[in-house]
Parts: C-alpha cells; sequence; structure tokens
C-alpha cells in the first residue's frame, strides 16, 4: 500500500485515520489533535496515566505515514552523550577524532532521517539531558563537538510522554522545555471504549466476562485507598488469563454461575493487584480491595462501575495521597498557578518590632519549653467549649480515654493527632499534658514517611575514575591518561558519573499565634519528614514568632525524637516576624561550607510585625515555601516569597500531605 506521506514532512490525514481504525479504538480527537500538531511542524508533549494509549497512537500514526520511528525509554541514566551519540573510542585511539567515527544517538539519528522521536517517560530524564533538546526544538540544528552541525530533515518531529500522577523517581520539568512544546492531556477512555479495546487485544467473544472485566478494572481507579488504579490493560491482562485457567479447572466461562466468577477472582487478583498503587495510609492489601471490588461488580450491582470514570488532568498534582473512609478527592499537597504580584499598598502592614527580638541557640532551649509549666490549668469545660472534639477522648471526671483514642486512631491518624493538637496543650493537669504530649510524639514519628527516590536523577555530570558503575566514557581525559602506557589499568579509563553536591537545608517553622494546636503538630510533622528524607545533607531546624530559636544547628547531631518533642513543647505564641526567621535561616546556612544552601520556611503567610521579608527572600540561593493556608491574601505572599526566593511553593489541605510536601521541595 502506498503511503500517505509528503516531502515535506506532513502525513494526509484521511490516509491516516483509514489505516490507524485497525489499531486503535476511538481516540478520534486526540488522533486529530496529533496529527495536526505534526503537520504543523510542532513538537509535542502526551500527559496521562498509564495505559491510556500515548505510544499505540504514535505507533499507528508512524506506521500509517510511513514515518521512521525512534523510540527512547526516559530515565535519570539517560545521559547527553547517550542521547545525542559519541566518537568511537577504538577509532579515536588508532587515528584521532573524525567525523565518520562519530556513533550518532536517537536524537542525531532522528534528525538526520526526519524521523519521530518518541521519549517515553519525560520527567524521568535528567534536566542536564533534557537541555540538549532546546537547540534541536528551537532551532531544529545544533552543533555536535569534533563533529559538526545536524540540522534537522523534514519531518523531524520530538513526542515525549510522561503520567503527571507519578511522583515516584520522576523529575521537574524546566519551563523552557515546556514552552517548545504543544501539549496534548490524555485521559481514560470511556467504558464502552475501553470494552471494545479489551475485545480488540483479547480476541474474546465472551461479552460478560469482557463487561466485568472492565466494570471491576475501572472500578479500581476510583476507591478511596487506591492512589491510582489500574488501566485498560488490567482488564485485557483479566480476560486472557481467566480464558487460559477455565480449561484447567473444567469450568465453562459461557455462563457466569458462581464457579465462573470465583475463577474471574483469581484471575483479578494476578492482573489488578500489583497495577493499583495504594494511598500511603490504606490499611489493608491490593488483595483485599480486588476481592471487594470484585464482590461489588460481579454480585452487588453486576456489570457496573460507580463513580466518575474519566481521569482529569488539568490540575497538577504533586504527590496523591488517599484516607480511608473519606470520599474520593483531588488529594496531596496542591502546586497553585503563580498569580500576579500584590501592590505594594495592598500588602498588609506589619509593626515596627519596639524592643530586639530574641534569638534562643539550641542550649538554650530548656528556658523556652519551661514557660509552659507556668501555665494555669484549664477546667474541662472551658476545654470543650472551645474544642467540642475534645468529648470524643476526655471523659467526665477529666481523664483521657484510651479505648476511645485508640478507636478514633484506628480510623484516622490525621484525626488523631489534630485532636491533640487541640487538647494537650490546654490540658487540666501535667499527667494529662504529658500523657497527650508523648502520644503526639509518636504519631508525628509514624507519619513522617522516608522517600528513597527524593534525589533521583540528581546531580551533575563529572569526570571520575572508571569504578564499575558506568559506561559514559570520557574520551578525552582516558586520551589523555593513558597516552604512552602500553598497558592501561582500570583506573586509567575516565567515565562521566553524576556526583550529587552535597546540600545544607534549614527549615524555618511558623510558632506563632496563629500556627497553634494543629498547626503546631504540623509543623512538627514538617521537622520529622525533613529529618527521615535527610542523609548525607546537613539540616537545621529554627522556629519563629515574635522571636527565634535554633533548635538544630546544621553540623549538630540531635535524635529525632527529641528534634519533634521539643517543637512540641514550645508554646505557640504573639506576633509573627517573618524577617526574623528568614534572618535566622541565612545566618545558619551562612555557618556551613556545602556548595548548594537551600530554605524551607512552613508558614501560614501572615507578617504582622518587623520589617519587609521580601528583600531577604530574594538573598536566599533558594527557597521553598510550604503553605498552610489557602487564603487568597495568604496564597499571594506564599507565592511571593517563593517566586523572591527561586524557589518551589505547595500548599497543604491536611496533615497527611506534609511528608509529600517535604518530598517535593527536596526534590528541586
Amino acid at each position: 500500500m502506498q503511503r500517505p506521506r509528503e516531502d515535506n514532512g506532513r502525513v494526509a490525514f484521511e490516509e491516516v485515520r483509514e489505516l490507524v481504525r485497525a489499531d486503535v479504538v476511538g481516540r478520534q480527537r486526540e488522533l486529530e489533535q496529533i496529527v495536526a500538531a505534526l503537520n504543523a511542524g510542532r513538537d509535542l508533549l502526551l500527559e496521562g496515566p498509564p495505559g491510556t494509549s500515548k505510544s499505540t497512537l504514535l505507533r499507528a500514526i508512524a506506521r500509517a505515514s510511513g514515518a521512521p520511528f525512534i523510540m527512547v525509554e526516559g530515565n535519570a541514566d539517560l545521559t547527553p552523550a547517550k542521547l545525542v551519540g559519541f566518537h568511537n573510542p577504538a577509532a579515536v585511539l588508532a587515528h584521532g577524532y573524525r567525523p565518520d567515527d562519530f556513533v550518532p544517538g536517537p536524537l542525531t539519528e532522528a534528525m538526520l532521517r526526519g524521523a519521530l522521536l518518541y521519549i517515553e517517560e519525560f520527567n524521568r530524564v535528567p534536566e542536564d539531558t533534557l537541555n540538549t533538546l532546546l537547540s534541536p526544538l528551537a532551532e531544529r540544528s545544533f552543533v555536535v563537538p569534533r563533529y559538526g552541525l545536524v540540522r534537522a530533515a523534514p519531518g523531524f518531529r520530538l513526542i515525549a510522554a510522561m503520567n503527571p500522577f507519578d511522583n515516584v523517581g520522576t523529575l521537574r520539568v524546566s519551563q523552557s522545555i515546556y514552552d517548545r512544546l504543544c501539549r496534548l492531556a490524555i485521559g481514560y477512555q470511556s467504558e464502552e471504549e475501553e470494552r471494545a479495546v479489551v475485545r480488540l487485544r483479547t480476541g474474546s467473544g465472551n461479552d460478560w466476562l469482557i463487561n466485568g472485566a472492565v466494570a471491576l478494572t475501572r472500578a479500581t481507579r476510583t476507591h478511596p485507598e487506591v492512589r491510582m488504579g489500574s488501566s485498560v490493560r488490567g482488564a485485557i491482562d483479566l480476560v486472557l488469563v481467566a480464558e487460559r485457567l477455565a480449561p484447567l479447572r473444567g469450568v465453562d466461562l459461557t455462563h457466569a454461575d458462581n464457579a465462573a466468577k470465583d475463577l474471574v477472582l483469581d484471575a483479578a487478583l494476578l492482573a489488578l493487584s500489583g497495577r493499583m498503587l495504594l494511598a500511603e495510609t490504606a490499611e489493608r492489601t491490593p488483595e483485599a480491595i480486588v476481592r471487594e471490588l470484585w464482590e461489588n461488580v460481579f454480585y452487588f450491582i453486576p456489570q457496573a462501575a460507580r463513580g466518575k470514570h474519566v481521569l482529569e488532568i488539568d490540575n497538577p498534582i504533586v504527590a496523591p495521597t488517599g484516607r480511608k473512609r473519606r470520599p474520593p478527592r483531588r488529594p496531596g499537597p496542591i502546586v497553585l498557578p503563580l498569580r500576579p504580584a500584590p501592590e505594594p499598598d495592598s500588602l498588609p502592614k506589619a509593626g515596627k518590632v519596639e524592643q530586639p527580638p530574641r534569638i534562643y541557640r539550641p542550649d538554650e532551649i530548656a528556658m523556652l519549653t519551661a514557660e509552659r509549666g507556668a501555665r494555669s490549668p484549664r477546667s474541662r469545660a472551658d476545654i470543650l467549649r472551645d474544642h467540642p472534639g475534645a468529648r470524643l477522648v476526655l471523659r467526665e471526671d477529666g481523664q483521657f480515654d484510651d479505648e476511645a483514642f485508640r478507636e478514633l486512631y484506628q480510623q484516622d491518624e490525621g484525626a488523631a493527632l489534630a485532636l491533640l493538637g487541640d487538647l494537650w496543650p490546654e490540658a487540666p493537669d501535667d499527667d494529662l499534658r504529658d500523657l497527650t504530649r508523648r502520644l503526639a510524639l509518636k504519631i508525628v514519628i509514624k507519619l513522617a514517611r522516608h522517600d528513597p527516590t527524593t534525589n533521583a536523577g540528581k546531580g551533575k555530570l563529572r569526570p571520575v575514575r572508571y569504578r564499575f558503575n558506568s559506561d559514559d566514557l570520557d574520551l578525552d581525559r582516558t586520551i589523555e591518561e593513558i597516552a604512552g602506557k602500553p598497558y592501561p589499568e582500570y583506573d586509567d579509563f575516565w567515565v562521566l558519573e553524576r556526583v550529587r553536591a552535597r546540600r545544607t537545608y534549614v527549615l524555618l517553622l511558623d510558632v506563632s499565634g496563629s500556627m497553634r494546636g494543629t498547626k503546631l503538630m504540623n509543623a512538627a510533622l514538617a521537622a520529622a519528614s525533613l529529618a527521615r528524607n535527610i542523609r548525607d545533607d546537613d539540616y537545621a531546624v529554627a522556629l519563629f514568632w515574635r522571636d527565634a530559636a535554633v533548635l538544630k544547628g546544621a553540623t549538630q547531631e540531635k535524635p529525632l525524637a527529641r528534634l519533634v518533642d521539643e517543637i512540641l513543647s514550645v508554646r505557640a505564641r504573639g506576633l509573627t516576624n517573618l524577617r526574623l526567621g528568614l534572618e535566622v535561616g541565612l545566618r545558619e546556612l551562612e555557618r556551613t561550607a556545602t556548595q548548594e544552601k537551600i530554605g524551607i520556611i512552613f508558614t501560614d503567610g501572615m507578617h504582622n510585625l518587623g520589617d519587609d521579608p521580601l528583600p531577604l527572600a530574594a538573598k536566599y540561593p533558594r527557597l521553598h515555601v510550604i503553605g498552610t493556608s489557602l487564603e487568597d491574601s495568604r496564597v499571594r505572599a506564599c507565592q511571593e516569597l517563593a517566586a523572591r526566593g527561586r524557589g518551589r511553593c505547595v500548599f497543604i489541605e491536611r496533615m497527611e500531605d506534609i511528608p509529600a510536601a517535604v518530598s517535593y521541595c527536596l526534590s528541586a
């Protein structure tokens, strides 16, 4: 068949559409948009969850149009040399550098051939590797040292694909790359189209099995304990496994009897349990959730999957989380689009500091915690008046109900910790205050999770001696090393490896009067999450209100339990001197000699004492902001702080979002 490709790299849509229909179910709108972008000479970014036919669409379009198709798997090990190409080391050692000895990488090959270059998992590619795409995307050419100018032939297009909901091992894509790409959001297909996909891929004619498999798979996407459900691939595998399992057990799948449904359960456990990404707070196993959904679909609501089936991806989510016994929502910390900075006259005015603020050093923290004991106790009636939720765990005699609190904790850890935050600072007696503080300490440390992928793919490529880790040869350095050596050793060869510079972080926690109770618990959880994710780096923790206190210096060792205990023991107090907090943070960073110095401030954005903090935020090498309020004025204040500090700004709605927000800041 004659391929409908034109000399200028365009594809004839009508012919392509007919050829693609044999491989792709539906996706008419997306097909038209992709072909239009390619014909317009534009490069494209496809965003969507796994199993939404992104690569299938592109392969079908390339095959139908006759365009060469080159695929690259994005990961943290993809270096610029692996994408662009390299000079053959043996040839260079024999007779020096020659253009003929250059081995083109996928980017160079795609440009020379006028091919479609498809990069999967685009947001797993390190930033320095993505930067090699800037010139090819903008100028359709780039220069390779000792090879020459590479110009793109007509038809060269770059198509990238990524899953915006995955936060494991992913990296930030810079705005300069986004600005050079058109973006197409691809969500899940309708239930009818997914049935057609399963029918096409399996060749099955068993309608009740196909309908049930699709309904069960779609139900995984709306379960409150599942952060990300299965794609249509799960339904395909379910049908294939069930039809191969049936003859082994002597089960007739033409009838939906109990034996057939039980067989479907075993197939579903195989096909779906590994494809579901559970929420961090899920208490059940994937198998238990699959069994529950199987019962719903095949016994209680046959051939129906309730809930919203089309996954919208119009709002970036950093790290989704879920919670049992809560209705589904858009979870996780929130990254809001930047808003115009407020006019100077509209900013809240901060009061003058009449007395010089005091800065407490780590050895003076006992002075702060001692003040709590001087407070007069409050009665049970006073506490219940201000905190009605305390009625759940505070008995008539004023004693703490351990059993009631344990039940609340099993249902909702965050709600239990929030209740402690309201209760223990105003407990009627010292014994109850100490009990609730110890409980809060245990829960905070438990909720603070370690994310080992926080710094995946980080670090700059640097030449190091060969240590059996990297195969990316630094040819120039190696030639210098082995020149004149008849028998080179392993350590005479130099390679490029990602070496991450040592960092110092300072975490600034707002403990002013506006951050009392539950918000103080949130601050403690932020500190615990930072400590759990720091391994080879240094970190400092400081509190600020009218005054400030350094709980941990950057080079000081302090157990996590003691650090959290000190935060919980410092009473939230008075006005907010945001500038003072930033000053203390800068001083702590200046005490260290690390190459990278980063500030993270945890605040509601309120500033009502001292001078303007914005000029000081600009002095940070990088300042990230974790906002605790979604009020419009405070959102703008937090965003302005992050903008001045060239950092990230993320907002939390509930306690469970805090560890993900901290990981998001550490991954920058």
